[in-house]
């Protein structure tokens, strides 16, 4: 969780063939405004962080029976999981890619899916930080807080009125940093802390209105938990410490994730669930 906030990338790579729009199953162009009533069988998802970990597995786990609009930041990456899911099932697929920390960008691109009604909104999208206090400079905390909890409030409220009229669900994914501390980990723990009591106070501001479900997975197999133990890892070799190495049978997949938001989008709409941890099966 040390890396730098990667630089925005152009929508369309370059060296990297464009498929023909023909060949894709995602909605382009002039498009009538989505609207999940309009497929009375298809509730409508959007889901954050869409290409990648958690966010990729809430995706195949929803399209089974949701329309999906998948945002991410490479529009190469979302175009070849649009040609995944759209293999898989009958979804409407339409994708967007960009940089959720951009407010411009971000209100632009809400503006132009249209979305009338919306039945599940997912924040998967995050970024690691790990280091201690006095090696964090003001611009990293900035980085972390703009993508893990201020793009996550900002998106919610573009959002909230198309959630009220379906009476919808917001989940946002969040971890175990957002109920405990560890050391090193204070800005991660800290933008974590913030989206625990940003949905708490979304889920009471909008009761009655739109429901509010946070999850709270321990240690996830993806690519952003390998990120944090290889910091982890030379840390502790740095102290002189020989780390344990890295085990995917210690963890989680990001499946059995998706399986617990699965729990709270199929609920009926006269009960919520507000909180869900979920924790390696063979871990304490």
């Amino acid at each position: 969780m040390t890396a730098d906030k990667p630089p925005r990338q152009d929508p369309q790579p370059k060296g990297r063939r464009r498929r023909p729009a023909a060949e894709l199953p995602v909605i382009t162009g002039a498009l009538p405004r989505l609207d999940a009533g309009r497929h009375q069988h298809r509730p409508l998802a959007l889901v954050t962080g869409a290409t990648s970990g958690i966010g990729l597995a809430v995706a195949q786990n929803l399209v089974v029976d949701h329309d999906l609009v998948l945002m991410a930041r490479t529009a190469s990456d979302l175009d070849d999981l649009a040609v995944l899911l759209g293999t898989e099932s009958e979804a409407r697929i339409r994708t967007q890619a960009v940089d959720l920390t951009d407010d411009e960008a971000v209100a632009r691109a809400v503006e132009d899916l249209g979305i009338e009604r919306l039945d599940v909104l997912v924040h998967s999208a995050g970024v690691e930080a790990a280091a201690r206090v006095d090696e964090l400079t003001p611009q990293r905390w900035r980085e972390v807080l703009d993508l893990d909890l201020v793009a996550v409030a900002h998106l919610t409220g573009l959002l909230l009125p198309a959630l009220r009229r379906a009476r919808g669900l917001v989940v946002m994914i969040n971890s175990g940093a957002g109920l405990r501390t560890w050391p090193g980990q204070s800005l991660y723990c800290a933008a974590k802390a913030g989206m625990r009591a940003l949905a708490d106070c979304l889920r009471e501001e909008e009761r009655g209105q739109v429901r509010v479900t946070t999850v709270y997975p321990g240690r996830v197999d993806t690519p952003m938990q390998k990120r944090l133990h290889h910091a982890a890892s030379l840390r502790l070799r740095a102290e002189g410490t020989e780390p344990q190495r890295y085990r995917a049978a210690d963890h989680m997949t990001a499946p059995s994730v998706a399986a617990t938001v699965r729990l709270a989008v199929d609920m009926p709409l006269d009960a919520a669930i507000e909180d869900l941890s979920v924790r390696p099966a063979g871990m304490l």
